[in-house]
């Protein structure tokens, strides 16, 4: 298995050289995890990357407890006065009909020892770690996360990871706006 992870880097590295990542089929298979995710129904730093992100791919994947989280995140919100109960109602309806277009990853033992490799690789919690093991396991194109901690050890682990909160430095987007790609 980790000869098998080293030729995944080794081709992710190439890939990174590219403008879009693409897979052998020819579309990119974006996993969200639940920081990334809740940025599309709230009017934040990130938004319109994951907007975008979203009209591009020809899969969006999330982990299996990511739903759990995204209503978390709401729901928070929503208790703490920053979310009206109607918009609350609204978005809650428009994460629920993104969710079942998409492809969970359900939890099983792949994932698990993929999250357990995170956990090894740096600082992670059992949440986060699930979110990078199912990544792994579902051999996504791109993972998109806005945790730096998670980012980082997503990387390390050979994921193409984009983080919507680091700076993106000068560096060229996986997707632009003068391409749509």
């Amino acid at each position: 298995m980790m000869k098998d992870r080293a030729a995944d880097v080794h081709a992710l590295d190439s890939i990174r050289k590219t403008t879009r990542p693409v897979t052998r089929s020819g579309g990119l298979r974006v996993m969200f995890d639940a920081s990334a995710l809740a940025k599309r129904y709230a009017a934040e730093a990130g938004r319109e990357r994951v907007l975008a992100l979203f009209g591009v791919a020809s899969e969006l994947l999330v982990a299996a407890h990511c739903q759990s989280e995204v209503a978390s995140a709401l729901l928070r919100r929503r208790r703490e006065g920053n979310l009206p109960i109607a918009e609350f109602d609204r978005v809650w309806a428009a994460a629920q009909r993104d969710a079942a277009d998409m492809l969970r990853i359900p939890l099983d033992r792949h994932v698990e020892r993929f999250a357990f490799a995170a956990m090894e690789y740096g600082p992670l919690p059992a949440m986060d770690a699930l979110h990078v093991g199912s990544a792994l396991a579902a051999d996504v194109d791109l993972f998109v996360t806005a945790d730096r901690r998670q980012a980082r050890v997503a990387r390390g682990l050979g994921l193409q990871t984009e983080c919507l909160s680091e700076p993106r430095n000068g560096s060229r987007p996986l997707i632009s706006a003068s391409n749509g790609v």
